[in-house]
């Protein structure tokens, strides 16, 4: 018996884990979110219409809430609610990266799950009775979803238990499945929720689908989700207790040292950091005002716009079940079939993976910058539908980037590292509602298509970050 055999055998209850535990979770996540977008945007404008023509001594027609006065209300009430949400998930982002190492992903999972009930269960109180109790809730569910493991660590936390249930070189083609579950919950979300509002003509329905929705991912992460990190099944986890200064305790983004501390293998020596420095400035482009600017510029309502983001989800999973595979087995019967390589076939997997992530993620920065500056430029509705299917091909950057992360990290160091990317893209959240929203607002008088330039050139920037990702010298191939 050796040094890491467990003296006690696993209990007979015990399930082996596999990627599908982890993916099947966000595609509930997804459905609920997706569901809410349009009816959130329509709520908010509602909410925020009367409260602004009350200010008015008015009375009004609905017709009257496209106006650039209320777009600015709903605007900066976004952007706050987006500051609570992102800013508290900041907070916590590096604990928990640390918590999954040593406790387990399925209690990050366990804790998300619950604090995105708690989230919808607000906004449900402030759709249903606004009128008598007010709109704080609006802004305290976000604070609360943001403290108990926000969406960028919930992401975070499953992308480390897919590395916990593979190997290096077959990452990719599983966090494209992740990619998928995200957009298949995405697509059947609008829809769901377009077919709630046509027969029934209530927001406040699809709020109560959405509750429904997260009541049962909770009760599915803490009753059939396996751990697993075999690290923290085994008990082998060794929690090392390091004594910390005043400032670094109270410092958020010391985590984010890992990043320059972690060893990257078959890479230079700053491949992570140029990965993280693309993901944060793609983070600060991922949503841009698309729904408010088309419901200002034609005239959309929630319907229209729950019927756009289910097309454009449906693309974006076309892309990740179909074409990313395509690609991939074309560029692997491509490379060369060497015999005198000291390599070993894993290796030679591996490396083929990562010079394959790096073009994907470079090619699909560039998609999206591009198609962000022609949503900008469409004059009718048909091209900006037409800008927006393009950026589906953006996504083939997305399970590419986390593939690259999670093989570039040491084994017991995935979740402390994950969680630090969680940070970037909290900060990056945060940034991205504040400035696009404060952009919008202040220009949507005059040009309000200029946030839409704005992200493409932050995109653009993504895109030149990408091309100082590069392996290492030695190696055969460079890219």
């Amino acid at each position: 018996m050796g040094e890491v055999t467990p003296l006690l055998p696993k209990p007979s209850s015990y399930k082996m884990p596999s990627s599908w535990y982890a993916i099947f979770p966000m595609v509930l996540v997804a459905f609920s979110g997706s569901a809410l977008l349009a009816p959130h945007a329509q709520f908010y404008t509602e909410v925020f219409c009367t409260r602004y023509y009350k200010s008015q001594n008015e009375l009004f027609p609905i017709r009257d809430c496209a106006i650039p006065e209320v777009h600015k209300l709903v605007s900066r009430a976004q952007a706050l609610i987006m500051f609570l949400t992102y800013g508290s998930t900041l907070l916590g982002a590096g604990y928990y990266g640390r918590l999954s190492d040593i406790k387990g992903r399925v209690t990050i999972l366990r804790i998300s799950t619950l604090g995105t009930l708690i989230y919808v269960t607000c906004d449900l109180l402030t759709a249903k009775y606004h009128e008598t109790i007010g709109i704080s809730l609006l802004f305290i569910g976000p604070l609360i979803r943001g403290l108990m493991a926000g969406e960028s660590v919930l992401m975070a936390a499953v992308q480390a238990y897919i590395a916990d249930c593979t190997s290096p070189s077959t990452r990719t083609v599983v966090f494209a499945r992740l990619m998928s579950s995200l957009f298949i919950g995405a697509s059947i979300g609008p829809f769901v929720g377009s077919l709630i509002l046509k027969h029934t003509g209530d927001l406040v329905n699809v709020f109560y689908a959405a509750w429904v929705v997260d009541l049962s991912n909770v009760m599915y992460t803490h009753y059939f989700v396996p751990e697993s990190n075999k690290r923290v099944v085994d008990g082998q986890v060794t929690v090392t207790k390091k004594a910390k200064g005043f400032w670094e305790r109270l410092n958020i983004f010391s985590a984010l040292r890992i990043l320059f501390q972690n060893t990257t293998l078959h890479m230079t020596k700053y491949a992570l950091p140029c990965i993280a420095l693309a993901e944060f400035l793609l983070t600060l482009v991922k949503r841009p005002p698309t729904l408010l600017y088309a419901m200002l510029k034609f005239k959309w309502t929630a319907y229209e716009g729950s019927i756009y983001y289910t097309f454009a989800s449906l693309m974006r999973l076309f892309m990740m079940i179909g074409v990313l595979p395509l690609l991939s087995k074309i560029f692997i019967k491509k490379q060369p079939q060497t015999t005198d390589s000291p390599l070993t076939p894993e290796e030679k997997k591996l490396k083929n993976s990562i010079t394959f992530d790096i073009w994907m993620v470079r090619i699909g920065i560039g998609i999206d910058a591009i198609s962000l500056a022609l949503a900008g430029l469409a004059t009718n509705v048909t091209l900006f539908i037409l800008a927006g299917m393009l950026q589906s091909f953006s996504v083939l950057a997305q399970p590419s980037i986390r593939s690259l992360v999670a093989n570039l990290a040491e084994p017991e160091k995935v979740g402390e590292l994950l969680g630090a990317v969680a940070i970037l893209d909290s900060v990056g959240m945060i940034i991205a509602h504040l400035s696009v929203n404060t952009i919008y607002s202040a220009s949507v008088e005059t040009m309000p298509s200029l946030t839409f330039y704005i992200c493409a050139v932050a995109a653009g920037c993504s895109c030149l970050s990408a091309f100082f990702v590069r392996k290492t010298r030695t190696e055969a191939d460079l890219v």
